[in-house]
């Protein structure tokens, strides 16, 4: 490309140079057959170039300002209402919560009970149904003495009888001989009893030796107060299955 344009450029001096250096010739115009000493011919066109590599991407430009934030529009007019539904059917009937408010509060003030077995206290309850269930409670001091291993079981009964629905509701004290241990806890024995007869039930609170031991000192209710609670409630027990 360079070569080009200088033997262009010599060419095009030539010419200037003859046309101002040279005298008009004499006698008749025979300019149309004039040529032109020393001028360099015009050779071919050369090649088309190639075209350039692309630019690189411009570098992204920031983020306008925020613009004017619209005027609100105007509050639609209210729907009509509905078409009323019709009246649905009846529902269950709540359950009878009477029951609920069936209970019992009996308290002694330090029974000072020294027996090894039998009944110990009673409170007499009036159940309003068949199909609810029993709640009790023992909240007492109990202890039991003994130069050897010994175990003493206090339980519930209902008229006489243990609960058998679903399981009996009782609680033991042990003990490994240490004679000199004369320990009084306080205890909470409580649990749920189906299958209670409706009307009059003596609620009964109990002390005998646990299965497979004998002997022992059992003591209920030393130097503290203690109580049965008795309630009527609207739910069956679950016996657990894990």
């Amino acid at each position: 490309m360079a070569n080009w344009t200088q033997a262009l450029t010599i060419c095009v001096l030539c010419f200037l140079g003859t046309r101002v250096w040279s005298a008009p010739p004499e006698g008749p115009d025979d300019s149309e057959n004039e040529t032109c000493p020393g001028c360099c011919p015009m050779g071919a066109p050369g090649m088309p170039g190639r075209n350039g590599v692309p630019g690189q991407n411009g570098y992204p430009g920031s983020n306008g300002f925020d613009g004017i934030a619209g005027k609100g529009g105007t509050r639609g007019v209210r729907g009509v209402n509905g078409i009323r539904g019709q009246k649905g059917e009846p529902g269950d009937s709540a359950p009878d919560l009477v029951a609920s408010q069936n209970i019992k509060h009996c308290v002694w003030d330090r029974i000072k009970d020294d027996r090894d077995s039998g009944t110990i206290k009673i409170c007499r309850f009036h159940k309003r149904q068949m199909n609810t269930t029993m709640h009790v409670t023992w909240n007492g001091s109990l202890r039991v003495l003994s130069t050897k291993e010994c175990c003493k079981r206090w339980y519930f009964t209902f008229n006489g009888r243990e609960c058998l629905t679903p399981v009996p509701i009782d609680g033991l004290t042990f003990t490994n001989g240490a004679e000199s241990v004369n320990i009084h806890r306080v205890t909470t024995i409580e649990g749920l009893c189906e299958n209670v007869p409706q009307g009059p039930v003596d609620v009964a609170f109990n002390v005998q030796d646990c299965r497979g031991y004998s002997g022992g000192d059992a003591y209920t209710g030393w130097n503290s107060v203690s109580r049965i609670i008795a309630e009527e409630l609207p739910v069956t027990a679950e016996e657990g299955t894990e």
